[in-house]
């Protein structure tokens, strides 16, 4: 009786192997859309990060003009896009744009009022306070169709006088 229960059973049938592939299809095709995924996400965490190095040394930029000399510093116009550009081995900022960073970033940064309260704390409204000034540094790039941006802000004051 034992040879005639095996007997019965040959190879593999259709319906098996067409489960087998598919289970192997569908294996495949998540491990693919889990590695596009993967790198995706790691393309935006490099753009990202890039942009907010670029920040940074646009504040770092700004810090060395003020450091040079805090009167062409706080003569720059408020309010207004600044692009910082390396020039004579120093930093200074120019109205027009100098095109795109890595041919991906444009950067820029704006300078704003402060007001200080009676505390003498920053504050929306109060004293104007000349010695100080806000500091927005902007990193705009295009990732899929959409505008991404990362803005920095600092306070600088003229701490040499």
């Amino acid at each position: 009786m034992k040879n005639n229960l095996y007997s019965k059973q040959k190879g593999i049938g259709i319906i098996e192997v067409i489960v087998c592939l598919t289970i192997i299809s569908i294996t495949f095709w998540t491990f693919f859309a889990l590695i596009k995924y993967n790198l995706k996400i790691q393309e935006h965490s490099q753009a990202q990060t890039e942009a907010i190095n670029l920040a940074s040394e646009t504040i770092e930029a700004i810090r060395s003009i003020r450091d040079e000399n805090w009167d062409n510093f706080a003569s720059l116009s408020l309010e207004t896009k600044y692009y910082p550009v390396v020039s004579e081995n120093k930093w200074t900022f120019v109205s027009t744009n100098p095109g795109l960073i890595n041919g991906v970033y444009n950067r820029w940064v704006i300078l704003e009022k402060v007001y200080r309260d009676a505390n003498d704390d920053i504050n929306s409204s109060g004293i104007e306070d000349v010695q100080t000034k806000k500091v927005t540094a902007i990193v705009e790039w295009t990732d899929r169709d959409r505008t991404k941006q990362i803005n920095l802000t600092t306070y600088l004051t003229n701490w040499i006088n």
